[in-house]
């Protein structure tokens, strides 16, 4: 059984998001904020206890304003179905759980279970890489995501009308999620590839989808270029609207062309094209 280390900061709001872009830097992932600050989850093999103390102690938080728990994956199932509320993007996306009722007046209705591969919408990134989907035109592509998560942007990349979908992620926990949904969502097969990048088999995509994180994104451009064909589409998420001029210089370096970004709440996504 896999365990993650839980890590609950109570901070001011104005050390939220600063604080966040710290610990991502050294691995944490799955942030969820809430009134009094945020949670934090980080596989426990990747915890280093002095990195984290060096963060705390230079934005001056102190000790007692720190939980830390280890946790279980499953473990985390009952918090995400008591919390978790469906989310619209616009008037033609609604993301539910499929205990949730339908709604048949959205026209794309995606069903996620929510567990531990972070990916129903909910966050920012999620949410701002799925709404620029949305604007492009996605039928007859063959479609790469990679870090795929629970499946969410490959099940909408299918129900955008890609017949040829990749999906990978270096979770085993993901493997087992993507097959649940692409069961709920009676989507076309997806091929899902559980390890790295370089586990991908060589080919071109039309469109790469990647909500991972910036330390990530900087590392991978250069492997993402071969992979995408000439007029493709690369859509990234994952990182802070200040990241955004070092990962447009790192993509460029790597031949890729800025084409528009979207934001919420200080999170950001993408368009990169080839």
């Amino acid at each position: 059984m896999s365990y993650y280390i839980l890590c609950k900061v109570t901070c001011d709001s104005d050390l939220t998001d600063m604080l966040i872009a710290e610990l991502a830097e050294i691995n944490f992932e799955g942030f969820m904020e809430n009134e009094a600050g945020f949670e934090a989850y980080l596989p426990e093999s990747d915890f280093v206890n002095q990195a984290l103390d060096e963060i705390l102690d230079r934005y001056h938080i102190a000790k007692s304003a720190i939980e830390i728990s280890r946790v279980a994956q499953q473990n985390w199932n009952a918090a995400w179905e008591s919390s978790f509320e469906p989310v619209c993007i616009g008037q033609h996306l609604r993301i539910r759980a499929p205990f949730h009722e339908p709604n048949p007046s959205f026209p794309i209705e995606l069903i996620i279970q929510p567990k531990t591969s972070f990916g129903t919408g909910h966050h920012e990134t999620t949410f701002s890489i799925m709404k620029l989907m949305l604007g492009m035109n996605l039928s007859n592509a063959k479609v790469f995501d990679y870090g795929s998560g629970t499946g969410i942007l490959a099940i909408l990349a299918a129900k955008l009308g890609a017949i040829d979908i990749v999906a990978n992620d270096i979770d085993s926990w993901a493997a087992e999620n993507i097959l649940e949904n692409l069961a709920f969502n009676h989507t076309q097969p997806i091929q899902f590839i559980e390890g790295d990048l370089s586990l991908v088999p060589k080919q071109e995509f039309e469109v790469i989808l990647a909500n991972i994180n910036r330390n990530i994104l900087m590392d991978s451009f250069a492997s993402l270029f071969p992979m995408l064909g000439a007029g493709g589409n690369l859509l990234i998420s994952g990182f802070y609207v200040t990241d955004l001029p070092d990962l447009q210089q790192e993509a460029e370096k790597n031949g890729f062309i800025y084409k528009e970004s979207t934001q919420q709440n200080n999170w950001c996504a993408a368009l990169f094209t080839k």
